[in-house]
């Protein structure tokens, strides 16, 4: 049986020597993630973990994992997806999204023009930016109010608003 998992952080880095992992939340909900006794590492792979204990340090969640008791087992898990079951997950609001469900998604420009596809986000510090490829080769948009008209996720369609500049090379 497969699960439907969602990222909810990213590891960034071992915390301290006692196996403890910082993490980047990829999610507005992160009550969400601090009560979570379970997680899943990876989205592909969705390798079960019990979770000792996740707490917050100058705004930043910290985690335990259960059999990760040092830095050098920490530092292994360096760069992975902490995933949640979607039925674990809060309802979104309208307008928001889970990014990887963006990847793939036609994007049309504001005249209805395709321009391409979505192959990646990319995360910033602020708006992420959808990088995608189309004929004209790669470009990045940011996924924010005044770049995206509107998202179809049932269509797999993404509408720009007119930005000048915004797709020129």
């Amino acid at each position: 049986m497969s699960l439907d998992l969602y990222i909810v952080a990213r590891i960034l880095r071992p915390h301290g020597r006692n196996g403890e992992i910082r993490l980047n939340p990829q999610t507005d909900h992160l009550d969400i993630l601090l009560g979570s006794k379970r997680v899943f590492l990876g989205l592909d792979e969705g390798i079960p973990v019990q979770v000792e204990r996740i707490r917050m340090h100058k705004n930043t969640p910290l985690m335990k994992i259960a059999g990760i008791d040092n830095i050098t087992s920490a530092e292994t898990l360096r760069g992975k997806d902490v995933c949640l079951p979607k039925a674990e997950l809060a309802p979104l609001e309208e307008g928001e999204y889970f990014l990887h469900d963006l990847v793939g998604l036609k994007v049309m420009d504001h005249e209805g023009a395709l321009i391409g596809n979505v192959e990646w986000i990319m995360e910033t510090g602020s708006a992420p930016v959808l990088v995608g490829e189309g004929e004209l080769g790669e470009f990045l948009i940011p996924f924010s109010p005044d770049a995206v008209r509107e998202v179809d996720l049932e269509k797999g369609l993404l509408r720009l608003n007119h930005l000048p500049g915004l797709l020129e090379p």
